[in-house]
């Protein structure tokens, strides 16, 4: 039998959760300071992620929900791309940032997601159920 590549086989795991790595390279980050909360919030989130759905930190500000994404996906080798949502963000927009994020497989961390008016919540979550469903079924197309 051939050999396959080791890059193959090459997986990150917490817990029972496994993940290819995604060989993203950013350069070198500076380290997050490794706490009881970073080690849970990281349990947290790669469960979700292993049960194909997403992550929402919550806290007060400062207190580094965003960077705990960041490094976390810097740990998976994932791109992270981080939005700062304020009430410019409309419905059309949040669609070519989703329509994006789903081409390129890349992370989307939505800070100050709260700040979106209502409407735009509620559209936006529709979208949301659409995207984890189709990743879920293991669709090829949303």
């Amino acid at each position: 039998p051939a050999e396959k590549n080791p890059v193959d086989k090459f997986v990150v795991s917490c817990a029972n959760a496994n993940f290819e790595y995604g060989f993203e390279y950013q350069g070198v980050s500076e380290r997050l300071v490794q706490t009881p909360l970073t080690d849970r919030a990281y349990l947290t989130l790669t469960q979700a992620l292993h049960s194909r759905m997403g992550g929402s930190p919550f806290g007060p500000a400062g207190t580094g929900k965003t960077e705990t994404v960041k490094a976390l996906a810097g740990q998976l080798g994932r791109f992270v791309l981080v939005f700062n949502c304020d009430e410019a963000f409309d419905l059309q927009a949040m669609g070519r940032i989703f329509l994006g994020l789903c081409q390129t497989g890349a992370w989307g961390c939505f800070d100050e997601f709260n700040r979106l008016e209502e409407r735009i919540l509620s559209a936006v979550s529709q979208q949301i159920l659409t995207i984890q469903t189709a990743v879920r079924q293991g669709a090829q197309e949303v």
